[in-house]
């Protein structure tokens, strides 16, 4: 196994990367081809209608180290009211867990050592590549075919035919070296009928700068239920970009939740491609950037069949001299009629220097659909911040109980220690006074 540590983005640096790897043809297949289209296309910059407003052009892409292959540091891990977990430091998986019971019945949480080692059963190995091959299509700058070339560890997750399983299974990637470079992949395979949720935690343990470049691929057949919950609480140097693809198979039904609140550049976007007729999908969103941080939020809905719902609501406050981008897209296919899609983004500006764009939009390629979008973005209700301090609230615990009441309409689905972590950093982030 490959322990080389790359320190730039060459098209040399990464052939050689790729070819210092022992894994599975299929995998490093789509290493190949994402290294051919990333090496045709320029890094992003304000010149990109996706990147107006969040312009990398004086980002250095080469001052990163990274690896592939760290230590596999994996031990059991105690049992724990999760049916499985798998924790990662840095690119090293440091401990994982998975319910034995659950594993007789075929389920799968595997680290990415387990992927390039074969150890996958035929049947997931297929579905996984068919997965990421999708998502690579999907792929449309430099910066995400990056994730795909490089992917340098995650996880695996397979729940097989109709499985039901109650609490969440649990992803955490845990930083704890500064000045790398991270691409971690998490890929959950819900296979017919299956339900579950996952909570996917991604933080750092070090101060000083980390370049997060994340994948996500959610593969949904046909009647599958999954709940996904996304935090991210990165420190205030790091860099986080994620890129995630989500197929919606007939009559399936996702949920993703996701949370953004850390790094001093965040880009997060969410594709979900209602694949099949009778799909549902619901994509909600907090973020709360404050001090100097950029949080860029997209989301496409990508209707491509008939009769399928798909809603998603974000909501975001932003704080001193900050600045959100919220950039949301309906997509519908000429064959998706009976389209039932709706798009809303709410912002709370909580300063003079703070500001939040937002851009909703339609795109119908067809008749006979139901979609609309809206965004509004102002400050809180000063009626109501009165109403509240004149029942004997302080001024910062009134702007609490309104904003936290903001988000809660995302916020309260999270699982119970999520929501209590989200709960702490919108708190410590309120300022006395817009």
């Amino acid at each position: 196994m490959s322990t080389a540590v790359y320190t730039n983005s060459s098209l040399e640096t990464l052939g050689a990367y790729i070819e210092g790897l022992a894994e599975p043809a299929w995998l490093r297949d789509i290493r190949k081809v994402a290294l051919e289209r990333f090496s045709r296309l320029e890094w992003p910059s304000a010149q990109d209608e996706e990147f107006r407003r969040t312009d990398l052009s004086s980002f250095d892409f080469d001052a990163w180290s990274f690896s592939r292959d760290e230590k596999t540091l994996t031990q059991e891990a105690p049992p724990r009211a999760t049916p499985g977990e798998i924790v990662f430091e840095g690119a090293a998986t440091a401990s994982r867990s998975l319910d034995p019971e659950l594993a007789a019945k075929g389920c799968l949480l595997a680290g990415f050592e387990e992927v390039a080692a074969g150890a996958l059963p035929e049947k997931v190995a297929r579905i996984v590549a068919e997965a990421l091959r999708k998502g690579l299509e999907r792929a449309d700058n430099r910066l995400a075919l990056w994730h795909y070339v490089t992917m340098t560890h995650g996880v695996v997750l397979y729940v097989p035919p109709f499985l039901e399983i109650h609490e969440p299974f649990r992803v955490t990637f845990s930083e704890t070296t500064a000045g790398v470079m991270r691409s971690p992949q998490v890929v959950v395979v819900a296979d017919e009928g299956a339900r579950f949720s996952l909570l996917h935690q991604s933080d750092t343990e070090v101060s000083g700068e980390v370049l997060f470049n994340e994948g996500i691929t959610l593969d949904l057949a046909q009647g599958s239920k999954v709940d996904y919950f996304l935090l991210q609480d990165v420190n205030i140097d790091s860099s986080y970009f994620s890129n995630g693809y989500a197929s919606v198979g007939r009559d399936a039904a996702l949920r993703v939740y996701s949370a953004v609140f850390g790094g001093l550049l965040s880009k997060y976007r969410m594709e979900g491609e209602m694949a099949g007729p009778g799909g549902d999908a619901y994509f909600g969103g907090v973020y709360f950037p404050h001090q100097d941080q950029h949080v860029d939020m997209k989301t496409v809905q990508d209707h491509r069949a008939p009769k399928a719902h798909s809603l998603a609501l974000y909501k975001g406050a932003v704080a001193d001299e900050a600045r959100s981008v919220f950039q949301g897209l309906i997509k519908v296919d000429h064959d998706a009629l009976d389209t039932d899609a709706y798009l809303t983004n709410n912002n709370l500006v909580l300063g003079d220097e703070a500001e939040a764009d937002s851009i909703p939009m339609l795109e119908i390629n067809t008749d006979e659909v139901r979609c609309s979008h809206g965004s509004t973005t102002g400050k809180l209700d000063a009626r109501q911040l009165f109403y509240l301090e004149s029942r004997g609230y302080t001024p910062k615990e009134s702007r609490r109980l309104l904003i936290e009441g903001f988000f809660a309409e995302v916020s309260a689905s999270f699982p119970q220690e999520a929501r209590e972590r989200i709960e702490t950093i919108v708190d410590a982030r309120i300022p006395v006074e817009d």
